[in-house]
């Protein structure tokens, strides 16, 4: 549905955040470093406080907002009630806990823990290109997620920050970022292996259109889901912390994907997919550092293709989709930043002199806009068609 003001404050806000975090950066030999942590300044903070009081003051916006709200209000009428008498993990329960007795309201812990999640957002990627960031986030409907999987995209976030550290080849600070992402969802366990992925061996793209179109091919055999169903089935009763995800089976959701639905959408995300794949090769070889990210995400796509009507499939997939906006934010800044390298010739009596000049590529920079514009008509469409119910958005005051 159209409503006035939920269009203003979705765009207002995403207008703010790009212009906070537009700051001018000089772009020398380097450019920037992906190994290094970005430092935030005031104007960066600005934007962390705006982005939390929107998600903070909102009043039911989200599918899980009231489940969220009556939790916090439960455990506030019960101060006595321990871990252990509550699904939530102890990050998400602590911080509830230290809200509620400082006296404030369930508002204050939905900023709080919106507060959290964006600053890992901030802090995962060089400042350069966080505007890009922020806008592929919004525009690929995360920040509407973000308002549902409260508790996930805390964890998310953090996972974000802690892919450094894989390409810093860091295990102690990998393990410890990811021991503080499994306080607030304890999915985030499984992601461990992936530190010991030699990602620039599987560097292959060919190798990886070719898993791409067959994981598509498959990826609706009914044969796949009975076989998921069974071996998800046995993991959680050996594994402990996924006992949690088998009410997925017991309550008959696991194949309801409500958020993945075919349509225009749809097949957009899949041409997506599938176009990163293939530019892929480029980005990279500018910027090698990226090859993780890529290769994180080549295999998230692989698996949204074959988990798409897999609801707990899907929502443990978003650790891979996420970095989609990552990987666009990258290419973006690249095709819209690459020099067209122009050669000259000019010829004398006695020699002929090569002349190199380099300008703006303006055939590839039509095409980061056209991309850019389609993608946020489609971010007007998920406003209103109330993606992850965020339309109409409340102020809970």
């Amino acid at each position: 549905m159209f409503d006035f003001f939920t269009f203003f404050i979705y765009l207002l806000l995403l207008g703010l955040l790009l212009i906070l975090t537009n700051i001018k950066y000089s772009l020398r030999i380097k450019g920037f470093n992906f190994c290094e942590t970005p430092k935030l300044r005031t104007a960066h903070f600005l934007g962390l406080l705006l982005i939390s009081f929107v998600v903070g003051f909102r009043y039911e916006v989200g599918n899980d907002w009231m489940g969220y709200r009556d939790v916090f209000l439960s455990l506030k009428d019960n101060l006595d009630i321990s871990l252990r008498d509550q699904y939530m993990e102890f990050g998400y329960f602590f911080v509830n806990k230290i809200i509620f007795k400082l006296g404030m309201s369930y508002e204050w812990m939905f900023f709080t823990i919106a507060f959290i999640s964006w600053y890992f957002i901030f802090k995962c990627i060089p400042n350069l290109l966080l505007p890009y960031l922020i806008f592929f986030l919004f525009v690929d409907e995360y920040f509407f997620w973000s308002m549902n999987g409260v508790r996930q995209f805390t964890s998310i976030s953090i996972w974000l920050f802690a892919i450094r550290f894989i390409i810093n080849n860091d295990l102690k600070r990998y393990l410890l970022f990811l021991g503080l992402s499994s306080l607030f969802h304890a999915s985030i366990l499984i992601f461990i292996p992936f530190y010991f992925i030699p990602y620039r061996k599987i560097n292959k793209r060919n190798t990886w259109l070719v898993l791409f179109f067959i994981s598509l091919f498959i990826g609706s055999s009914s044969l796949l889901l009975n076989y998921f169903e069974s071996f998800f089935g046995f993991l959680g009763n050996k594994i402990q912390f996924l006992e949690t995800y088998l009410r997925y089976i017991e309550s008959n959701k696991l194949f309801i994907n409500e958020e993945t639905k075919i349509g225009f959408g749809f097949i957009f995300k899949i041409i997506i997919n599938l176009s990163i794949i293939l530019i892929s090769r480029r980005v990279i070889n500018s910027y090698p550092k990226t090859t993780v990210y890529f290769i994180l995400f080549f295999i998230g796509s692989i698996l949204f293709n074959l988990s798409f009507n897999i609801q707990l499939l899907g929502r443990i997939n978003h650790y891979f989709l996420v970095i989609r906006s990552v990987v666009l934010a990258i290419a973006v800044f690249h095709f819209w930043n690459k020099p067209n390298r122009r050669i000259e010739k000019i010829k004398s009596n006695v020699l002929e002199i090569k002349i190199v000049r380099f300008k703006k590529n303006t055939n590839e920079r039509m095409a980061v806009i056209g991309f850019c514009l389609l993608y946020f008509i489609l971010f007007l469409s998920t406003i209103y068609n109330s993606s992850n119910m965020s339309n109409p958005y409340q102020f809970s005051f």
